[in-house]
């Protein structure tokens, strides 16, 4: 029982962490599928929702206004979900270029989107967060990939800013190089599963309300799929993100909480899902989503199988060694990190401890049945 159950899950870690990114790197160069790109300048709807962001919504909205983009096709809505600091105050003094849409109830960020877009205008919606900084042709080429009829949803290269004090901006970015590179991957080969949701952009004929569990960057992106359209990286489409986790404690919530919403979202994608009628796509979904944010358990499970297989063989003896030395050094890190010591290096194993501590603790909320759908900045 313990060789069946650590071959099992070892097999799932092999694949989830080096099968998988070998064979779309391969499908990439192989059978790349370009997209049609052209100087289309459609209506756009810039939705940006905020809760409490005084701090940094005026320089999200002079930038929003000063975008490399046709001033007259350009609409920009701030949905406020129940702000009580002076957020809507300083989105008003933009007006009439910005409109304010104040959503009451504190219904969390898919609800507020739902609002925005049942008033948007433009024939493509561009989402964004306040703290996200855009370069100043970050829409327009987003934009650019609606010209392939094809394309239904465009996501933007965002990169996360990396301070070398702090263990989440260190441990954040590395783990996001990786992720980019899958990304970039999949998009050549077809679709990415997934886009940051500070910046993407959808057709608006294909935005499909959402429950306030759903996570929508992850949910509309799939949809988006599903209805035979394509969802596509765009690297061009610079984006900059803060990290605004200042500790372990606040990024472990923030991967839990998104997990928490992500594995909701997956399991209403049931279709997208079945290797039947989506094969390419429902491994992908399969390998990048769900058994990742398994991966934690299967984890689990070949520790505890390697225990007693310890003492039949050297294989066994080294893969058990390989799990505590990265166990060992991430608590180590830890304790450095409480310390405020810091070696060069040590992030690695502490954040690939975060990392798959995350989903434990989203499993724990789902089977207490919470949603997660409001966040309270790290600020």
């Amino acid at each position: 029982m313990a060789l069946v159950v650590w071959v099992g899950a070892m097999s799932v870690i092999v694949w989830v962490y080096v099968g998988y990114p070998i064979v779309l790197g391969l499908m990439a160069w192989a059978r790349r599928k370009p997209v049609a790109r052209g100087p289309v300048t459609p209506d756009v709807s810039v939705v940006i929702c905020a809760y409490n962001e005084e701090r940094d919504i005026r320089r999200k909205l002079e930038e929003c206004l000063a975008a490399d983009y046709p001033a007259e096709r350009l609409e920009i809505i701030v949905a406020s979900d129940g702000s009580t600091d002076r957020t809507d105050d300083i989105v008003r003094e933009f007006a009439p270029r910005v409109r304010l849409l104040r959503v009451e109830g504190r219904g969390g960020k898919t609800i507020a989107q739902n609002a925005a877009v049942a008033q948007a205008r433009g024939d493509i919606l561009v989402f964004s967060d306040v703290t996200t900084v855009y370069a100043p042709t970050t829409i327009r080429e987003m934009v650019a990939n609606f010209a392939d009829p094809a394309v239904g949803c465009v996501g933007g290269d965002l990169h996360y800013d990396k301070e070398s004090d702090n263990t989440s901006a260190e441990g954040r970015a590395l783990f996001w190089g990786y992720e980019r590179r899958l990304r970039v991957w999949e998009s050549q080969v077809h679709s990415i599963i997934g886009v940051a949701g500070c910046v993407y952009a959808m057709r608006r004929a294909l935005y499909v309300p959402l429950d306030r569990a759903a996570i929508s960057d992850f949910v509309q992106a799939g949809g988006v799929t599903a209805r035979g359209h394509r969802t596509v990286l765009e690297p061009r489409a610079l984006a900059f993100e803060p990290v605004e986790s200042r500790s372990l404690g606040e990024e472990l919530h923030r991967r839990a909480r998104i997990i928490t919403r992500g594995l909701r979202g997956a399991f209403t994608m049931t279709d997208l899902l079945n290797p039947l009628r989506h094969p390419w796509f429902a491994t992908l979904l399969w390998s990048h989503r769900v058994l990742r944010w398994l991966a934690p358990v299967f984890l689990l499970l070949l520790l505890a199988a390697s225990i007693p297989l310890a003492t039949h063989g050297p294989v066994f003896q080294l893969v058990l060694a390989a799990q505590l030395a990265v166990y060992a050094s991430g608590a180590v890190a830890y304790a450095l990190e409480r310390l405020r010591v810091r070696l060069p290096g040590a992030f690695i194993p502490l954040y690939f401890c975060v990392v798959n501590l995350a989903p434990l603790l989203a499993l724990a909320w789902l089977a207490r049945g919470e949603k997660k759908v409001v966040w309270e900045t790290g600020r």
